[in-house]
C-alpha cells in the first residue's frame, strides 16, 4: 500500500512538471507575423517530377494557407479563429465560401463518424509485420534563415513476413535539416470532442505488429527535407522533397487575412471550384496530340487500367487533427495497400479542403479513375497519461498515440458513397498510428470494391 501511495505521488509530482514545462512553453511563444515558403517535388520511381508552392502566413489570430499546385486548382484558405470561421477563396472565379467553426462537429464531418450496419467481414489470421524506426542526428550544423539548423537522419523499415496479409518489405527514409520554431498559432474550435458511436469493424486479415524504435534525436520543424519510399528490392517507388525558399517574421497586412475586395459569396463548393475544374480540362484539351497530360499525380506511378479493371482515385488526406503527419506518406501508404489487395489505385491532385466532387469528378473523367476515396484524420491524439502510467508500472513508458480516420468512397458519377466508415488504432508514433488505421481502411475499401464491384 505504501509503495502503491508513493507511486501515486510520483505520477502526480510528473504531471505537475509536465503541466508546468508544457505552461513554461506557451509563455516563449513569439507573437509576432509569420510567413513560410515553400515548394516541393513529388515523384515516383525515375519518373518526371510534379512542383508546387506552398505559403502560409500567421498574423494574430487568423491564418493564410495558399497552395500552388500549377494544375488550375490553386487554393486559398482562411481561418480566422477570432470569428471562429474559414474561409475558402477562388482567385479564378473572385469568390468565397465561409465555414462557422462549429460546423466541424460530427454531424457536418465530410466523413460519417458512424458506419453503417454491415454483414461481418470473416476475420483471418495473417503473419508478423515488424517496424523498425531510427532517427539519428548526424552532428552537423548549419546557419539557415538566422536558425542555427541540425542535419538529422530518419527511417522506417517494414518487413512484412512471408504470411501477413501485404507481404514484403519496405523502407521509408527521411533526410533533412530542423530548427526549433514555434509559430505561435493555435486555434481553439470550442468544438466538444466526439466520443466514437460504434467500434471499428473487426474482420478481414489481421497482422500482428511489433514496433521497435532505434535512436532519440529530435527532429524539429524542416527547412529543407526529401523522404524517399522503396520496395521490396530497394528500388526507390516514391520521393518527395520539401524546401523552404522564404521565412520571414515581417509585418503581413491584415488584408491578406480577409474576404478580399470585390469577391462575391459563392452559394456551395460547386460554385466556387466550377472555374478551377474548367481550367484543368481546358489545359488537357490543349495538350498536343499523342502526349499524355499531367494530371497531377504525387505518391505513386500512375498505373495503365487494365480492360474490366477498376481503378481507385486517392484523395490527399484531410488532416483535422492539431498534430502534423506527412500526408504524402500516409496517402503512399494507403494506395500501397489497396494495390496488394489486388486494385489499381492512384493519387488524385484535387485540393485536400475540396468539400464538392465537382472537381474530382471531371479529374477522374481524365484519369479514368471508376471509384474516388477521401479521408479525414478525424483525431491525432497522444495519450501522455498512459505512457506514465505504463512506466511506472514496468511496462512501455512510451506514450501512444490515438488515431480515427473517417472515409468515404464514391463511384464517380454518383451522389451517395458506396462506403462510409471509420478505423482507429494506438500504436507508438504518431505515423506509425494512423498508418494502422489506413491499413484497416484499405482492407474495407477492397472488401467493398470487390463485393460490389462498379455496377
Amino acid at each position: 500500500m505504501k509503495n502503491m501511495s508513493f507511486l501515486k505521488i510520483v505520477l502526480v509530482v510528473l504531471i505537475g512538471v509536465v503541466s508546468v514545462s508544457a505552461f513554461v512553453t506557451s509563455q516563449r511563444t513569439t507573437q509576432s507575423d509569420f510567413k513560410v515558403r515553400y515548394k516541393t517535388t513529388m515523384g515516383a520511381g525515375g519518373g518526371q517530377g510534379m512542383s508546387g508552392e506552398t505559403v502560409t502566413m500567421i498574423k494574430g489570430a487568423r491564418e493564410r494557407s495558399e497552395n500552388h499546385t500549377g494544375m488550375g486548382f490553386d487554393t486559398v484558405s482562411i481561418t480566422q479563429c477570432d470569428l471562429k470561421r474559414t474561409i475558402q477563396i477562388s482567385d479564378t472565379a473572385k469568390k468565397y465560401t465561409i465555414t462557422p467553426m462549429e460546423s466541424s462537429s460530427p454531424a457536418a464531418s465530410t466523413t460519417p463518424s458512424t458506419p453503417p450496419p454491415s454483414a461481418q467481414t470473416p476475420t483471418t489470421r495473417g503473419g508478423l509485420v515488424e517496424y523498425i524506426s531510427s532517427t539519428i542526428d548526424t552532428g552537423e550544423r548549419k546557419e539557415m534563415f538566422g536558425f542555427t539548423a541540425r542535419h538529422v537522419k530518419s527511417s522506417t523499415t517494414i518487413n512484412a513476413a512471408a504470411d501477413s496479409c501485404s507481404p514484403g518489405k519496405r523502407r521509408i527514409e527521411r533526410d533533412g535539416w530542423y530548427i526549433d520554431l514555434n509559430v505561435g498559432f493555435t486555434c481553439d474550435r470550442n468544438v466538444a470532442q466526439a466520443m466514437p458511436t460504434a467500434r471499428p469493424q473487426a474482420g478481414g486479415c489481421r497482422d500482428q505488429v511489433r514496433m521497435k524504435n532505434e535512436g532519440k534525436a529530435e527532429a524539429g520543424y524542416p527547412l529543407i527535407e526529401t523522404i524517399r519510399m522503396s520496395g521490396d528490392n530497394g528500388e526507390v517507388m516514391f520521393t518527395t522533397t520539401k524546401e523552404v525558399i522564404e521565412l520571414s517574421r515581417a509585418t503581413l497586412d491584415m488584408a491578406l487575412f480577409d474576404i478580399p475586395a470585390g469577391y462575391t459569396q459563392a452559394a456551395d463548393s460547386s460554385e466556387l471550384y466550377a472555374m478551377n475544374s474548367m481550367t484543368m480540362m481546358g489545359g488537357v484539351n490543349q495538350a498536343e496530340p499523342g502526349t499524355r497530360p499531367s494530371t497531377g499525380s504525387v505518391g505513386a506511378p500512375e498505373q495503365v487500367k487494365q480492360p474490366g479493371g477498376l481503378v481507385i482515385g486517392v484523395v490527399q488526406f484531410n488532416n483535422k487533427s492539431s498534430r502534423s503527419v506527412s500526408l504524402d506518406l500516409v496517402r503512399q501508404r494507403l494506395i500501397g495497400q489497396i494495390q496488394a489487395a489486388g486494385f489499381s489505385a492512384i493519387p488524385m491532385a484535387i485540393p485536400m479542403n475540396a468539400t464538392s466532387q465537382m472537381e474530382a469528378e471531371a479529374e477522374a473523367k481524365v484519369k479514368k479513375v471508376d471509384f474516388i476515396l477521401y479521408t479525414d484524420i478525424a483525431t491525432l491524439k497522444m495519450n501522455k497519461l498512459g505512457g506514465l502510467l505504463g512506466g511506472l508500472s514496468g511496462g512501455s513508458a512510451i506514450p501512444k498515440t490515438e488515431s480515427k480516420l473517417e472515409f468515404k468512397l464514391f463511384a464517380v458519377g454518383e451522389t451517395a458513397p458506396r462506403l462510409q466508415s471509420n478505423t482507429s488504432a494506438k500504436e507508438e508514433g504518431d505515423e506509425n498510428s494512423v498508418g494502422t488505421a489506413v491499413d484497416a481502411e484499405a482492407r474495407m475499401v477492397a472488401a467493398e470494391v470487390r463485393k460490389r464491384g462498379r455496377g
